[in-house]
């Protein structure tokens, strides 16, 4: 029989944290262990805990960052497969049922993932704002078990897994190792790196979960994290046989990141980032910005303002 430990790291997670555990506790199919990390909370989450008693195992450490939080609860975790959840997400009742069967037709799969619902009102400005907003992570994506190499190009594109859908073998995590700690697309390159590795995925079609936008989950350091999502596409570029998306991807990463830095005013930076962009594609947009960031930082601004209203009002 298949062994299933939900795991959940949680940083000051006091508002939402109570859901999140009564969701994994009320599965259809229950977890053999639930393992909570509190990250080194300072708010009451370690209270809310406590009213779980012996239903779940709570690991404390300091604060280490999400990527950390998760790595302690795959170290801790007992089951054949581990399910990760967010301390503000809520399961389907039936999540882990529907997974476990899957399991069951298909014992080769070693991650499994699914759609998500999302709640929450919350919606980022600026960088990567389009990106975010889509109200269901997966588009175009077939149910069932994935071919590696049209998932490879399709997720090489943008990393469209939920997380908290995702169940992992754990076998596959302790021969890959840990996430990347202190990193801004840990999950992104955990998922390529088990791409790489050979590793079978299965995607079901289906809402998991209910997954919560909030200001402290869609950070203010989107420039950090689209800088982060470049790191993996260059580390992972020699896996792509299609030289083209490569290049594309590529182009639009530094594009992006240069849109990040013209907005924090490091007008520099944003220039050579765009002119970075250029050697990958031809953009007549880039042509144009390292224009406006040669102009004298008044004009710069009023200029760089209305190019931006011009190109949405297009777009």
């Amino acid at each position: 029989m298949t062994t299933i430990t939900a795991v959940v790291a949680a940083y000051n997670a006091e508002p939402w944290i109570g859901e999140a555990l009564e969701a994994i506790l009320g599965q259809t199919r229950p977890a053999e262990e639930v393992v909570v990390v509190d990250d080194g909370s300072t708010d009451a989450t370690a209270r809310v805990l406590e009213r779980f008693g012996d239903a779940i195992r709570v690991v404390r450490q300091p604060n280490g960052g999400c990527p950390a939080a998760f790595n302690r609860a795959f170290r801790e975790a007992r089951g054949d497969f581990v399910a990760m959840c967010g301390a503000d997400d809520i399961w389907e009742p039936r999540k882990l049922e529907w997974q476990v069967e899957t399991l069951a037709a298909h014992p080769e799969v070693d991650v499994l993932f699914g759609d998500a619902r999302v709640i929450g009102e919350h919606r980022p400005a600026g960088l990567a704002s389009e990106r975010l907003a889509n109200d269901l992570y997966t588009e175009g994506v077939p149910a069932g078990v994935l071919d590696g190499s049209m998932l490879r190009d399709a997720l090489y594109r943008g990393n469209f897994i939920c997380a908290p859908s995702i169940a992992i073998r754990r076998g596959l995590f302790e021969r890959l190792g840990p996430f990347i700690e202190d990193y801004g697309a840990d999950d992104y390159e955990y998922w390529m790196r088990c791409l790489r590795s050979g590793a079978k995925f299965f995607y079901d079609a289906r809402p998991l979960l209910s997954y919560r936008r909030h200001e402290s989950n869609l950070s203010s350091r989107l420039l950090w994290m689209a800088q982060c999502s470049h790191d993996v596409h260059l580390r992972y570029a020699d896996f792509i046989e299609d030289r083209a998306l490569v290049r594309e991807i590529l182009a639009d990463d530094l594009f992006r990141i240069a849109r990040g830095l013209a907005d924090e005013g490091r007008a520099r930076e944003a220039s050579a980032a765009f002119r970075a962009s250029l050697r990958h594609r031809l953009d007549p947009r880039a042509l144009i910005w390292i224009a406006i960031l040669a102009l004298p930082a008044a004009v710069r601004d009023r200029t760089g303002a209305r190019f931006v209203h011009l190109s949405r009002a297009l777009a």
